[in-house]
Protein backbone atom coordinates (compact mmCIF):
# COMPACT_ATOMS: atom_id res chain seq x y z
CA UNK A 1 0.00 0.00 0.00
CA UNK A 2 1.11 3.57 -0.74
CA UNK A 3 2.16 6.25 1.35
CA UNK A 4 -0.68 8.02 0.16
CA UNK A 5 -3.09 5.39 0.44
CA UNK A 6 -2.47 4.59 4.09
CA UNK A 7 -2.64 8.39 4.62
CA UNK A 8 -6.19 8.57 3.00
CA UNK A 9 -7.43 5.63 4.95
CA UNK A 10 -5.61 7.47 7.71
CA UNK A 11 -7.82 10.79 7.00
CA UNK A 12 -11.45 8.30 7.39
CA UNK A 13 -11.11 7.72 10.45
CA UNK A 14 -8.73 10.61 11.89
CA UNK A 15 -11.77 12.90 12.81
CA UNK A 16 -12.68 10.73 15.84
CA UNK A 17 -9.82 12.21 17.53
CA UNK A 18 -11.06 15.70 18.00
CA UNK A 19 -14.68 14.28 17.98
CA UNK A 20 -13.20 12.83 21.77
CA UNK A 21 -11.48 16.14 22.59
CA UNK A 22 -15.02 17.71 22.31
CA UNK A 23 -17.06 15.43 23.82
CA UNK A 24 -15.11 14.99 27.09
CA UNK A 25 -15.65 12.06 27.60
CA UNK A 26 -19.02 10.02 26.68
CA UNK A 27 -18.86 6.08 28.32
CA UNK A 28 -16.35 7.37 31.22
CA UNK A 29 -17.59 6.01 34.74
CA UNK A 30 -21.12 7.22 33.85
CA UNK A 31 -19.46 8.50 30.28
CA UNK A 32 -16.52 7.32 28.28
CA UNK A 33 -14.88 9.41 25.93
CA UNK A 34 -15.12 8.76 22.49
CA UNK A 35 -11.67 8.37 22.06
CA UNK A 36 -12.14 4.27 22.71
CA UNK A 37 -14.52 4.60 19.24
CA UNK A 38 -11.42 6.50 17.78
CA UNK A 39 -8.95 4.18 18.89
CA UNK A 40 -10.95 1.16 17.86
CA UNK A 41 -11.44 2.37 14.41
CA UNK A 42 -7.42 2.82 14.17
CA UNK A 43 -6.33 -0.44 15.36
CA UNK A 44 -9.19 -1.79 12.92
CA UNK A 45 -7.42 0.59 10.13
CA UNK A 46 -4.26 -0.31 10.64
CA UNK A 47 -4.63 -4.17 10.96
CA UNK A 48 -6.58 -3.55 7.42
CA UNK A 49 -3.88 -1.25 6.04
CA UNK A 50 -1.26 -4.26 6.87
CA UNK A 51 -3.29 -7.09 5.25
CA UNK A 52 -3.69 -4.62 2.23
CA UNK A 53 -0.21 -4.58 1.76
CA UNK A 54 0.64 -7.88 1.08
CA UNK A 55 -1.74 -7.90 -1.86
CA UNK A 56 -2.32 -5.82 -5.49
CA UNK A 57 -5.05 -3.14 -5.49
CA UNK A 58 -7.95 -3.70 -7.27
CA UNK A 59 -7.78 -0.79 -10.69
CA UNK A 60 -10.28 1.22 -10.36
CA UNK A 61 -10.91 0.69 -6.79
CA UNK A 62 -9.70 2.77 -3.73
CA UNK A 63 -8.50 1.17 -0.39
CA UNK A 64 -10.51 3.66 1.36
CA UNK A 65 -13.60 2.60 -1.04
CA UNK A 66 -12.99 -1.54 0.32
CA UNK A 67 -12.70 -0.51 3.61
CA UNK A 68 -15.69 0.90 3.60
CA UNK A 69 -17.83 -1.80 1.90
CA UNK A 70 -16.03 -4.53 4.55
CA UNK A 71 -17.48 -2.17 7.28
CA UNK A 72 -20.59 -2.25 5.85
CA UNK A 73 -20.30 -5.63 5.12
CA UNK A 74 -19.90 -6.46 8.94
CA UNK A 75 -22.77 -4.43 10.36
CA UNK A 76 -20.45 -2.01 11.59
CA UNK A 77 -23.29 1.36 9.46
CA UNK A 78 -23.17 2.99 12.77
CA UNK A 79 -19.69 4.08 12.83
CA UNK A 80 -19.54 4.77 9.28
CA UNK A 81 -22.91 7.60 9.52
CA UNK A 82 -20.64 10.03 12.34
CA UNK A 83 -20.15 13.51 10.57
CA UNK A 84 -15.93 12.91 10.78
CA UNK A 85 -16.50 9.37 8.58
CA UNK A 86 -19.75 10.43 6.88
CA UNK A 87 -18.42 12.40 4.17
CA UNK A 88 -16.17 9.37 2.66
CA UNK A 89 -19.28 7.43 2.04
CA UNK A 90 -20.72 7.33 -2.09
CA UNK A 91 -24.23 8.37 -2.13
CA UNK A 92 -24.79 4.58 -2.41
CA UNK A 93 -22.19 3.06 0.65
CA UNK A 94 -24.72 6.26 2.12
CA UNK A 95 -27.96 4.65 1.15
CA UNK A 96 -27.04 1.05 2.00
CA UNK A 97 -26.31 2.27 5.17
CA UNK A 98 -29.14 4.47 6.41
CA UNK A 99 -30.89 1.45 5.21
CA UNK A 100 -29.11 -0.74 7.35
CA UNK A 101 -29.88 1.93 10.34
CA UNK A 102 -33.50 1.86 9.36
CA UNK A 103 -33.65 -1.69 9.37
CA UNK A 104 -31.93 -2.99 11.97
CA UNK A 105 -32.58 0.21 14.72
CA UNK A 106 -35.40 1.50 16.00
CA UNK A 107 -35.49 5.58 17.38
CA UNK A 108 -36.49 5.84 20.31
CA UNK A 109 -37.65 9.54 21.14
CA UNK A 110 -36.51 11.79 23.86
CA UNK A 111 -38.68 12.31 27.16
CA UNK A 112 -39.01 11.42 30.43
CA UNK A 113 -39.42 7.90 32.32
CA UNK A 114 -40.30 6.48 35.17
CA UNK A 115 -37.57 4.14 36.64
CA UNK A 116 -38.86 2.36 39.73
CA UNK A 117 -41.14 -0.56 41.15
CA UNK A 118 -44.08 -1.33 39.66
CA UNK A 119 -47.08 -1.69 41.58
CA UNK A 120 -50.53 -2.76 40.64
CA UNK A 121 -54.18 -1.19 41.04
CA UNK A 122 -54.01 -2.92 44.85
CA UNK A 123 -50.73 -1.21 45.70
CA UNK A 124 -52.34 2.22 45.24
CA UNK A 125 -53.09 4.51 42.23
CA UNK A 126 -50.34 3.73 39.32
CA UNK A 127 -50.38 7.63 38.86
CA UNK A 128 -48.54 8.71 42.03
CA UNK A 129 -44.73 8.67 42.94
CA UNK A 130 -43.43 6.96 45.98
CA UNK A 131 -40.07 7.59 47.23
CA UNK A 132 -38.81 4.84 44.95
CA UNK A 133 -39.48 6.11 42.09
CA UNK A 134 -37.37 8.11 39.88
CA UNK A 135 -38.24 10.46 36.60
CA UNK A 136 -35.28 10.20 34.40
CA UNK A 137 -34.79 12.10 31.18
CA UNK A 138 -33.73 10.38 28.03
CA UNK A 139 -32.32 11.76 24.75
CA UNK A 140 -33.46 10.67 21.92
CA UNK A 141 -31.81 7.04 20.86
CA UNK A 142 -31.58 4.14 18.24
CA UNK A 143 -32.08 0.53 19.78
CA UNK A 144 -31.23 -2.38 17.85
CA UNK A 145 -34.47 -3.99 17.06
CA UNK A 146 -33.20 -7.35 17.47
CA UNK A 147 -30.47 -8.68 20.02
CA UNK A 148 -26.98 -9.51 19.20
CA UNK A 149 -27.12 -12.88 17.16
CA UNK A 150 -24.31 -15.57 16.77
CA UNK A 151 -23.70 -14.49 13.20
CA UNK A 152 -23.12 -10.81 13.93
CA UNK A 153 -20.98 -11.94 16.90
CA UNK A 154 -18.77 -14.16 14.64
CA UNK A 155 -18.11 -11.31 12.46
CA UNK A 156 -16.37 -9.55 15.80
CA UNK A 157 -14.68 -12.80 16.81
CA UNK A 158 -13.52 -12.93 12.84
CA UNK A 159 -11.53 -9.95 13.00
CA UNK A 160 -9.58 -10.26 15.84
CA UNK A 161 -12.20 -8.15 18.43
CA UNK A 162 -10.63 -10.16 21.18
CA UNK A 163 -6.95 -8.90 20.29
CA UNK A 164 -7.97 -5.15 19.63
CA UNK A 165 -7.11 -3.88 23.29
CA UNK A 166 -8.38 -0.59 22.60
CA UNK A 167 -11.91 -2.24 22.23
CA UNK A 168 -11.92 -3.22 26.14
CA UNK A 169 -12.40 -1.68 29.03
CA UNK A 170 -8.57 -1.23 31.01
CA UNK A 171 -9.59 -2.99 33.88
CA UNK A 172 -10.36 -5.95 32.10
CA UNK A 173 -7.20 -6.00 30.10
CA UNK A 174 -5.65 -8.69 32.33
CA UNK A 175 -8.57 -10.99 32.24
CA UNK A 176 -9.59 -11.09 28.46
CA UNK A 177 -7.21 -14.49 28.34
CA UNK A 178 -10.21 -16.36 30.36
CA UNK A 179 -12.85 -15.21 27.58
CA UNK A 180 -12.79 -18.21 26.31
CA UNK A 181 -14.87 -21.09 24.59
CA UNK A 182 -15.04 -24.57 25.37
CA UNK A 183 -12.17 -25.21 23.14
CA UNK A 184 -10.23 -22.56 24.29
CA UNK A 185 -10.38 -19.89 21.72
CA UNK A 186 -11.58 -16.80 21.94
CA UNK A 187 -15.60 -16.45 22.02
CA UNK A 188 -18.62 -17.32 23.88
CA UNK A 189 -18.62 -19.55 26.56
CA UNK A 190 -21.20 -22.16 24.53
CA UNK A 191 -18.82 -22.07 20.97
CA UNK A 192 -16.34 -24.33 20.15
CA UNK A 193 -12.93 -23.40 18.05
CA UNK A 194 -14.17 -19.94 17.72
CA UNK A 195 -17.00 -20.65 15.73
CA UNK A 196 -20.85 -20.56 16.52
CA UNK A 197 -22.41 -23.52 16.84
CA UNK A 198 -23.90 -25.03 13.67
CA UNK A 199 -27.79 -23.85 12.93
CA UNK A 200 -27.97 -21.44 15.95
CA UNK A 201 -26.69 -18.13 13.44
CA UNK A 202 -29.77 -16.07 13.88
CA UNK A 203 -30.15 -17.20 17.91
CA UNK A 204 -28.89 -14.16 20.14
CA UNK A 205 -25.26 -14.73 21.11
CA UNK A 206 -24.85 -16.08 24.89
CA UNK A 207 -22.04 -17.01 27.42
CA UNK A 208 -20.41 -13.63 26.83
CA UNK A 209 -19.70 -11.52 29.90
CA UNK A 210 -20.97 -7.51 30.34
CA UNK A 211 -17.18 -6.79 29.41
CA UNK A 212 -17.30 -8.86 26.05
CA UNK A 213 -20.78 -7.16 25.11
CA UNK A 214 -19.50 -3.75 25.51
CA UNK A 215 -15.79 -4.58 23.39
CA UNK A 216 -18.80 -5.97 20.14
CA UNK A 217 -20.46 -2.42 21.38
CA UNK A 218 -17.61 -0.37 20.35
CA UNK A 219 -16.57 -2.65 17.50
CA UNK A 220 -19.76 -1.43 15.63
CA UNK A 221 -19.79 1.73 16.58
CA UNK A 222 -22.38 1.41 19.35
CA UNK A 223 -22.79 1.08 22.92
CA UNK A 224 -24.44 -0.91 25.61
CA UNK A 225 -28.10 1.34 26.33
CA UNK A 226 -28.89 2.34 29.64
CA UNK A 227 -31.78 0.89 32.12
CA UNK A 228 -33.25 4.22 31.38
CA UNK A 229 -33.31 3.69 28.03
CA UNK A 230 -33.66 -0.04 27.74
CA UNK A 231 -36.90 0.58 29.70
CA UNK A 232 -38.37 3.74 27.42
CA UNK A 233 -38.15 1.27 24.50
CA UNK A 234 -40.26 -1.08 25.90
CA UNK A 235 -42.64 0.50 28.33
CA UNK A 236 -43.03 3.56 25.89
CA UNK A 237 -43.84 6.48 28.39
CA UNK A 238 -46.79 8.64 27.72
CA UNK A 239 -46.36 11.82 29.73
CA UNK A 240 -48.78 12.95 32.01
CA UNK A 241 -48.54 16.57 33.34
CA UNK A 242 -47.94 16.68 36.84
CA UNK A 243 -47.98 12.88 37.30
CA UNK A 244 -45.52 10.17 36.60
CA UNK A 245 -45.62 9.09 33.27
CA UNK A 246 -47.81 6.50 31.99
CA UNK A 247 -46.41 3.58 30.84
CA UNK A 248 -46.69 -0.27 29.78
CA UNK A 249 -45.90 -2.93 32.00
CA UNK A 250 -44.81 -5.16 28.80
CA UNK A 251 -44.01 -3.67 25.37
CA UNK A 252 -47.07 -5.34 24.17
CA UNK A 253 -49.49 -4.35 27.04
CA UNK A 254 -50.21 -4.18 30.89
CA UNK A 255 -51.21 -8.00 31.07
CA UNK A 256 -48.65 -11.03 30.91
CA UNK A 257 -49.55 -13.09 27.51
CA UNK A 258 -47.06 -15.95 27.28
CA UNK A 259 -47.67 -16.33 23.39
CA UNK A 260 -46.00 -12.92 22.74
CA UNK A 261 -42.24 -13.92 24.65
CA UNK A 262 -40.48 -16.86 25.27
CA UNK A 263 -40.61 -17.47 28.96
CA UNK A 264 -40.85 -20.78 31.19
CA UNK A 265 -44.62 -22.08 29.91
CA UNK A 266 -44.51 -20.98 26.32
CA UNK A 267 -44.36 -22.51 23.35
CA UNK A 268 -40.40 -22.85 22.92
CA UNK A 269 -38.64 -25.39 24.85
CA UNK A 270 -35.01 -23.08 24.64
CA UNK A 271 -33.60 -20.17 22.72
CA UNK A 272 -35.24 -19.51 19.92
CA UNK A 273 -33.95 -17.30 16.81
CA UNK A 274 -34.80 -13.46 17.80
CA UNK A 275 -37.05 -12.68 14.72
CA UNK A 276 -39.53 -15.32 16.68
CA UNK A 277 -42.65 -14.14 18.97
CA UNK A 278 -43.47 -10.99 16.41
CA UNK A 279 -46.62 -10.51 18.90
CA UNK A 280 -44.48 -9.34 21.29
CA UNK A 281 -42.84 -6.72 19.45
CA UNK A 282 -42.87 -3.05 21.71
CA UNK A 283 -44.60 0.10 19.87
CA UNK A 284 -41.24 1.08 18.68
CA UNK A 285 -40.64 -2.11 16.83
CA UNK A 286 -38.23 -3.87 19.04
CA UNK A 287 -38.27 -7.57 19.18
CA UNK A 288 -37.92 -9.66 22.55
CA UNK A 289 -37.39 -7.17 25.00
CA UNK A 290 -39.46 -9.79 26.89
CA UNK A 291 -38.35 -13.26 27.36
CA UNK A 292 -35.70 -15.61 25.07
CA UNK A 293 -32.29 -14.50 26.82
CA UNK A 294 -31.68 -11.59 29.65
CA UNK A 295 -29.89 -8.61 28.21
CA UNK A 296 -26.93 -6.35 29.71
CA UNK A 297 -27.35 -2.80 29.98
CA UNK A 298 -24.63 -0.48 30.45
CA UNK A 299 -25.93 0.58 34.49
CA UNK A 300 -24.39 -0.83 37.76
CA UNK A 301 -26.90 -3.28 39.15
CA UNK A 302 -29.06 -1.11 41.71
CA UNK A 303 -32.53 -1.83 42.75
CA UNK A 304 -34.46 1.66 42.82
CA UNK A 305 -37.66 -0.56 43.43
CA UNK A 306 -36.05 -1.42 46.81
CA UNK A 307 -38.24 2.09 49.12
CA UNK A 308 -35.72 1.10 52.40
CA UNK A 309 -32.17 1.38 50.92
CA UNK A 310 -30.03 -0.14 48.94
CA UNK A 311 -29.73 -4.00 48.31
CA UNK A 312 -26.25 -5.32 49.51
CA UNK A 313 -24.50 -6.94 47.44
CA UNK A 314 -20.94 -8.46 47.13
CA UNK A 315 -18.79 -6.69 44.30
CA UNK A 316 -19.64 -4.50 41.10
CA UNK A 317 -22.80 -5.77 39.14
CA UNK A 318 -24.12 -4.60 36.11
CA UNK A 319 -28.29 -5.09 35.44
CA UNK A 320 -29.41 -7.20 33.07
CA UNK A 321 -33.34 -6.87 32.16
CA UNK A 322 -35.87 -8.66 30.15
CA UNK A 323 -36.16 -12.36 31.79
CA UNK A 324 -35.65 -15.11 29.66
CA UNK A 325 -36.65 -18.51 28.54
CA UNK A 326 -36.27 -20.17 31.57
CA UNK A 327 -38.19 -17.50 33.76
CA UNK A 328 -40.73 -18.80 35.43
CA UNK A 329 -42.59 -15.71 37.66
CA UNK A 330 -44.39 -13.28 35.81
CA UNK A 331 -42.91 -10.22 38.03
CA UNK A 332 -39.63 -10.86 36.97
CA UNK A 333 -40.38 -10.22 33.19
CA UNK A 334 -41.66 -6.76 33.22
CA UNK A 335 -40.35 -3.63 31.78
CA UNK A 336 -39.67 -2.44 35.23
CA UNK A 337 -37.93 -5.18 36.55
CA UNK A 338 -34.03 -5.54 37.14
CA UNK A 339 -31.91 -8.09 37.96
CA UNK A 340 -28.41 -7.75 37.90
CA UNK A 341 -25.09 -10.44 38.14
CA UNK A 342 -21.42 -9.83 37.80
CA UNK A 343 -19.66 -8.31 34.73
CA UNK A 344 -17.66 -11.74 34.47
CA UNK A 345 -20.44 -13.63 33.90
CA UNK A 346 -20.78 -15.67 31.04
CA UNK A 347 -24.47 -17.28 31.43
CA UNK A 348 -26.41 -19.38 29.11
CA UNK A 349 -29.09 -17.14 29.08
CA UNK A 350 -27.89 -13.71 29.27
CA UNK A 351 -27.30 -11.72 25.69
CA UNK A 352 -27.43 -8.12 24.99
CA UNK A 353 -28.20 -5.26 21.74
CA UNK A 354 -26.83 -2.51 22.06
CA UNK A 355 -27.62 1.68 21.28
CA UNK A 356 -26.34 4.66 20.21
CA UNK A 357 -27.66 8.16 20.66
CA UNK A 358 -29.70 9.83 17.58
CA UNK A 359 -27.52 13.71 17.86
CA UNK A 360 -23.90 10.91 17.62
CA UNK A 361 -25.37 10.18 14.11
CA UNK A 362 -24.73 12.96 11.19
CA UNK A 363 -27.77 14.13 9.54
CA UNK A 364 -28.16 12.45 6.61
CA UNK A 365 -29.99 15.50 5.27
CA UNK A 366 -27.20 17.53 5.14
CA UNK A 367 -24.52 15.39 4.34
CA UNK A 368 -26.29 14.91 0.80
CA UNK A 369 -24.46 16.27 -2.17
CA UNK A 370 -26.84 17.20 -4.73
CA UNK A 371 -24.68 17.87 -7.35
CA UNK A 372 -22.92 15.27 -9.24
CA UNK A 373 -24.17 12.74 -6.82
CA UNK A 374 -21.77 10.53 -6.31
CA UNK A 375 -19.94 11.82 -3.07
CA UNK A 376 -21.08 13.09 0.32
CA UNK A 377 -19.18 16.01 1.64
CA UNK A 378 -17.56 16.06 4.85
CA UNK A 379 -19.33 17.84 7.75
CA UNK A 380 -19.17 19.53 10.52
CA UNK A 381 -18.99 19.14 14.39
CA UNK A 382 -20.56 16.24 16.29
CA UNK A 383 -23.54 16.67 18.47
CA UNK A 384 -22.96 14.34 21.48
CA UNK A 385 -25.10 13.78 23.86
CA UNK A 386 -24.69 12.48 27.89
CA UNK A 387 -25.88 9.60 28.74
CA UNK A 388 -28.81 9.06 31.63
CA UNK A 389 -28.50 6.13 33.66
Amino acid sequence: MSVASRSTIGGLFGGLGSLATKAGGLFGGRRRAVASLAAAVDAQTSHAAHASSARESTPGVSDTHALIEQMLAQGRFALLLREQIIGHLTRDQLERAVVALDEQMSLVPDGDVLVGGWRSEADGPRDQLTPADRIVPVEALYLDRYPVTNRQYQQFVAAGGYEQMALWDAEIWPGILQFVDRSGAAGPRSWSDGTLPRGQEEHPVVGISWYEAAAYARWVGKRLPTDAEWIKAGAWPVASAGARPRQRRYPWGDTMDRACANLWGSRAAGIVPVGEYAAGVSVGGVYQLIGNVWEWTYSDFAPWEVAAGRLQVEGPMKSVRGGAFDTYFDHQCTCQFQSGDSPLARKHNIGFRCAIGACDLASVADNINSGDGNRVPAGGEACVAEVSV
